[in-house]
């Protein structure tokens, strides 16, 4: 079904959503639309602490609920935009989607809240305005937001239920060179890791959706460790018989806006739907998913082998620059740090460049912790090494 669905997505991409810190007005206009849709309910079942709407987008008839929320922390929003293709997909009239779409609307019934930490998705913060991590909060419920997240799910009673979020674009497949597009997680419900009924529907999913990603994605899946952390949602939902899983969408290459995971997500939880409403995901073991490897940190975007420290003195060693974000005027803007100097050869590099003959540019010095823009290296007295290079590698895909 996977592909499938894939095929018809851009029949159903929100096309006015580019990048993730999309406008708050464009939001805004994106609930007025679905508000319209006859097969779309649209309703506001909270409020932020700084009062915001959170909305829940309610869709089909079915015996067997589905809930799924984004945007827990404010700055994740992968997961907000293949929604918003979500929400296009089940609202269409098409007869390219028309069997698929009759088939969820009568056989389940999918509560989603996407945008839940609104006040933070603002700021393009983790955050709520209150400094509360919502994702640590399950056991005390100090935010509104968690309270709305509670209540919500204890009245739809879900047999499924899907927590998106974005993880840092660096994470690795275990200790390999290779990047984590997707990450997944069946939570565990218990300090002992029990497979209930509920983590058991969860892994059989996630099996089957592990084998579709690496197909996409080779060798670029992973899993989050499996630690109990009662303050965590994923946990306490899973104590909950909730049939929890863990969808994280990590980094792809320079697609730094993760249209690519965009897309990888809308249609996964389409398929993901459509496994529920068959009941196909009855028919999968654990075993697929239990192999994979755990996110590790071993990647740096770009490393230099051997770099010139100085340009007067012979003092070589590694050097590892990564891209950092920072969010100005509701836009999200890109430069370098130097994150680490030294023998760097446990680790990565998505770029790796043998620097051994480079002279650093008399202009530029390496600092550790500092942010650059601009660094060159020259070989021969011609540049050799250019970062604004790779800066235009990331416009170019914005």
């Amino acid at each position: 079904m996977y592909k499938n669905i894939e095929n018809l997505y851009d029949s159903f991409k929100e096309v006015r959503i580019k990048e993730r810190a999309f406008s708050y007005e464009l939001w805004l206009s994106l609930l007025d639309e679905w508000k319209q849709s006859p097969l779309l309910d649209v309703s506001e079942i909270g409020q932020t602490y700084e009062g915001k709407p959170i909305h829940q987008v309610k869709f089909g008839v079915g015996p067997i609920h589905i809930c799924a929320w984004s945007q827990m922390h404010g700055d994740e929003a992968t997961a907000t935009m293949a929604l918003a293709d979500i929400f296009l997909f089940l609202s269409q009239n098409s007869d390219k989607t028309r069997e698929i779409r009759e088939k969820l609307h009568q056989k389940i019934t999918l509560f989603i809240i996407p945008r839940l930490n609104a006040d933070g998705a603002e700021r393009w913060t983790r955050e709520t305005a209150l400094g509360i991590d919502m994702n640590r909060d399950a056991s005390k419920l100090h935010s509104p937001e968690t309270k709305v997240l509670h209540d919500w799910a204890h009245t739809i009673n879900p047999l499924f239920s899907f927590n998106l979020h974005d993880q840092h674009r660096l994470y690795s497949v275990g200790n390999t060179p290779h990047q984590t597009h997707i990450a997944l997680l069946a939570t565990t419900g218990d300090e002992s890791g029990t497979w209930t009924d509920s983590r058991l529907r969860a892994g059989k999913l996630a099996n089957r959706l592990t084998k579709i990603v690496q197909e996409i994605y080779p060798n670029k899946i992973a899993k989050w460790t499996d630690e109990y952390n009662a303050r965590a949602f994923g946990d306490y939902f899973q104590s909950q018989g909730f049939g929890l899983i863990l969808l994280e969408s990590g980094g792809a290459d320079w697609d730094l806006e993760k249209q690519s995971l965009r897309k990888t997500n809308a249609c996964l939880l389409l398929d993901a739907f459509h496994a529920i409403a068959t009941e196909e995901w009855k028919t999968e073991e654990i075993t697929t998913y239990q192999t994979l490897l755990t996110n590790e940190r071993n990647i740096f975007d770009i490393k230099l082998i051997n770099a010139p420290l100085s340009s007067s003195k012979n003092i070589r060693a590694d050097i590892g620059l990564n891209i950092c974000e920072e969010y100005t005027n509701g836009k999200i803007e890109f430069s370098w740090t130097l994150e680490e100097i030294g023998d760097l050869s446990i680790y990565s590099g998505l770029t790796e460049i043998d620097a051994g003959n480079y002279e650093l540019n008399n202009d530029y010095s390496i600092e550790k912790g500092k942010n650059y823009t601009s660094l060159q290296m020259t070989l021969n007295k011609q540049v050799a090494f250019n970062l604004t290079d790779y800066t235009n590698k990331i416009n170019q895909t914005k």
